[in-house]
């Protein structure tokens, strides 16, 4: 009876071979095969991902670029733009549209000398070879700019704050051009540059100097409203408050007179 039982255990076992057998069998490798998909998939979407990063850095470099693109433009715009504004500036002040041409230089024919005068041919050896002269020990002078464009450039780097060359610019131009009509112009910005570096008693001078020499100048009233308040940051209110009336007095119309009203309008009394 046990054999019996046995036996048909052995043959149902048999007879189910072809179905959950050969499953159980195969299982090990169909497990093994979905596992190599499964890294297969992971190597593709890490590689997507290295593509993503790599063009995310590309856009992001990209518009960096733009950005410092930009930013130059933006730059170079405002340099030409200042350099526009100084040389209108410059037509509007000394009424003249001429561009600045450097000086022509004179060649004066140097005298020979006896010893020279008496030779047959000075670029000749006498024996029909000629000599050139050395050219590289003949050094042109340097052309000295004109006012208008010495003007420009002072007022140029007033402009950008740099002040001490500005004065240093400034001492270049009266030293070569002492009665210049431009000379008005380059005295206030002077002051400005003195102004700027709290150097009011520096300031003082140059807006004084100006009252002296150009009494009937388009910048007395920028220049006394330019002393009123160099007096007042001194702190000698007494001196701002005359020189502020001296304005209101004489150009009660101009808009340095308004700046002076508003300003000073306390010390003023008004």
């Amino acid at each position: 009876m046990r054999r019996g039982l046995i036996f048909a255990v052995i043959t149902i076992a048999v007879l189910n071979n072809g179905c959950w057998g050969r499953k159980f069998f195969r299982a090990p490798g169909v497990t093994m095969e979905t596992s190599a998909k499964v890294d297969s998939l992971i190597d593709a979407n890490m590689t997507l991902q290295r593509r993503v990063y790599s063009l995310e850095q590309a856009v992001s470099g990209q518009k960096e670029y733009s950005r410092s693109v930009n930013a130059q433009r933006k730059l170079d715009l405002e340099e030409l733009k200042d350099q526009m504004n100084v040389i209108m500036q410059m037509l509007d002040e000394s009424g003249s549209a001429s561009a600045w041409k450097p000086p022509k230089r004179e060649v004066v024919a140097q005298p020979r000398t006896g010893q020279e005068a008496t030779r047959p041919d000075s670029s000749s050896t006498g024996h029909g070879v000629e000599i050139q002269p050395d050219s590289s020990a003949i050094e042109p002078a340097a052309a000295i700019p004109g006012p208008e464009e010495m003007y420009r450039q002072l007022y140029l780097d007033f402009s950008r704050m740099e002040y001490q060359l500005a004065i240093e610019e400034s001492d270049d131009f009266f030293r070569e051009y002492p009665d210049h009509p431009l000379g008005e112009q380059v005295r206030f910005i002077r002051g400005e540059c003195y102004i700027e570096m709290e150097k009011y008693f520096d300031a003082l001078k140059e807006f004084s100097s100006i009252l002296q020499q150009y009494p009937q100048g388009k910048k007395i009233p920028s220049a006394l409203l330019r002393m009123a308040v160099s007096y007042h940051n001194i702190g000698d209110d007494d001196l701002a408050a005359g020189i502020a009336r001296r304005l209101l007095r004489e150009y009660p119309g101009s808009e340095e007179a308004a700046v002076a009203r508003e300003q000073f309008g306390e010390i003023l009394g008004e």
